[in-house]
């Protein structure tokens, strides 16, 4: 064998197996137009009638689209206080604290931060959460729990951190090992531009007569639809089975707290915020969560921790 020179053109061995396809497109064309002619012929002779179903989900329908909006419709205002965040946390480095007295104090300065263009008005209700902890792998334990049903950004970005640098202060002292390059991998083929084009382009021609193989009777369809639907239902309903299955039984988290206070302007709520007990400065390693908005936009969030 010798080296050859590199010259780009189409792999007709490697595509001869398209030619089968020729056959099948034909008569599938030739179908489409008959099937045209007979649609044509059935107008007005042939009429759908809905089912007594509809008429008696309108009412339930209307009351649970309205509840969602009610519900999960409103967006609340949303503050996130971190150690991590400049100008919150002290500290050097990577090593930022933030105990639980300066984290109330420092969301209760926002509610009251003209600057801030995004501070809520009016007379409302604020759902606040601490996250207490003394080690970084309590607090990104808390945060994992908490995000698992209720994922906000700052506290992914928080729980990513503090993980990482657990992990940075487990694994600093290992040396990592290095084989040789070049090293073997994968090439998805896929990457490749014409290839890519070329298997869409084949897909295409391939989906287009799986879907005459596919064909059977309209009675055959309507009875497998049904069962799509039933089996649908049936799915929707396990799901929100398991969901609450998984929030039954829960313990009490005494690595969270939580409270609703309110109604009342970002005055109000701020001297609320402050007022009663507090955990203490031994929580040397916190972050907090406050949603503020009306009773019926947090009752959602308010059942969901516990309140």
């Amino acid at each position: 064998m010798t080296w050859a020179p590199v010259t780009m053109r189409w792999p007709e061995q490697a595509t001869q197996w398209m030619g089968g396809l020729s056959a099948a497109k034909d008569l599938a064309g030739g179908e489409l137009a008959s099937t045209a002619q007979r649609l044509a012929g059935l107008e007005g002779l042939a009429s759908t009638n809905p089912g007594p179903v509809g008429d008696a989900a309108k009412g339930a329908i209307t009351a649970g689209r309205a509840a969602l909006a009610e519900q999960l419709g409103q967006a609340p205002a949303c503050l996130v206080v971190t150690p991590f965040q400049s100008g919150i946390g002290q500290g050097k480095g990577y090593q930022r604290f933030l105990s639980a007295p300066n984290l109330l104090e420092h969301l209760a300065k926002k509610l009251d931060d003209v600057s801030d263009t995004g501070r809520p008005a009016g007379p409302q209700y604020a759902l606040s959460i601490l996250f207490l902890g003394t080690r970084l792998e309590q607090l990104a334990s808390s945060l994992s729990r908490f995000n698992a049903l209720l994922p906000i950004p700052d506290l992914v970005r928080t729980e990513r951190r503090a993980q990482h640098l657990v992990k940075l202060e487990t694994e600093k002292w290992e040396i990592p090992g290095a084989g040789p390059l070049p090293r073997w991998q994968a090439l998805p083929l896929e990457r490749c531009t014409v290839v890519k084009a070329a298997k869409q382009s084949m897909a295409g021609q391939l989906t287009v007569l799986e879907s005459y193989a596919a064909d059977s009777s309209p009675l055959g369809d309507l009875a497998a639809l049904a069962t799509r639907k039933v089996a649908q239902q049936q799915g929707r309903d396990q799901q929100l089975a398991d969901l609450k299955e998984l929030l039954t039984g829960g313990n009490p988290d005494a690595s969270m707290l939580a409270r609703l206070i309110g109604p009342g302007n970002t005055s109000e709520l701020r001297r609320e915020l402050l007022a009663g007990d507090a955990p203490g400065h031994e929580w040397v390693l916190c972050a907090g969560l406050m949603l503020v908005g009306s009773k019926e936009g947090l009752s959602f969030v308010q059942e969901l921790v516990g309140l």
